[in-house]
């Protein structure tokens, strides 16, 4: 294979991860807390032999070197569900999964049969205490406070742990809204930094109409670049005939 058809594939796998990541993105346009991805392309040069003159330039082929979340807040919308709780500022809820403690913006919580606070993947919603929230049988008047605390007919019963981090961008998507930290990225417990409102979601920060634009984009450059491939094969095979005919 020439360095045409290596260029040209570099940049269609490019393409294809890229429109991956939009298609995954519009799957999740309705997903509560869900954060838009992106990938991150750069190009690089190899230096082929005495490349200097005409027909000896550099060769430069694309790159995707990482992706990043968009952790832009998503609009706020009312429900009415008594479990359904919204972040307005930068924070996390802090819920616990068989894999540790993980962070989410998604906050719609529910009781299982044990009448216990969880996420709709069955992740226990921790307390500051790190303690899970029980709530005894016949309780109906529970509030959430901005603050995160929880309150029912009988008194406080623990606040949200809430937890903000130094460089959200170093977190690590490990499962649809769920976030793992990494070593070194400090991290902050408290409401300080968001207000909690209950009876509320916080919408997935996808924009469709622009994603949708972003994705057609994408299927005609690959298209474009297939085409380039196709053309360059027919170039060569043309070439290999008319020398086998002259030899």
């Amino acid at each position: 294979m020439d360095n045409t058809n290596y260029i040209a594939l570099s940049r269609q796998m490019a393409l294809w991860k890229q429109m991956d990541i939009v298609s995954n993105n519009m799957a999740n346009m309705n997903t509560a807390g869900y954060k838009q991805s992106d990938v991150l392309f750069t190009s690089y040069l190899v230096q082929t032999p005495k490349a200097e003159g005409i027909g000896r330039t550099p060769l430069y082929f694309t790159e995707d070197f990482g992706s990043f979340q968009n952790f832009a807040e998503g609009a706020i919308t009312v429900t009415g569900n008594t479990f359904d709780v919204a972040l307005k500022g930068d924070g996390f809820f802090c819920v616990e999964t068989d894999s540790g403690e993980r962070y989410t913006r998604k906050g719609q919580f529910s009781l299982d049969a044990d009448s216990k606070l969880v996420t709709n993947d069955g992740a226990v919603v921790l307390s500051e205490n790190n303690e899970p929230f029980f709530f005894a049988p016949g309780e109906t008047e529970i509030v959430i406070s901005e603050s995160g605390e929880v309150f029912t007919e009988n008194g406080s019963i623990g606040r949200l742990k809430l937890a903000h981090f130094a460089d959200n961008q170093k977190l690590l998507k490990v499962a649809g809204t769920l976030y793992e930290n990494v070593p070194g990225n400090a991290v902050q417990y408290g409401a300080e930094e968001a207000r909690v409102v209950q009876g509320a979601i916080e919408k997935s920060n996808v924009e469709p109409i622009a994603e949708m634009t972003r994705l057609i984009n994408l299927q005609r450059s690959y298209e474009y670049v297939q085409q380039m491939i196709d053309g360059e094969h027919e170039r060569l095979s043309d070439t290999i005939t008319t020398y086998a005919q002259l030899a």
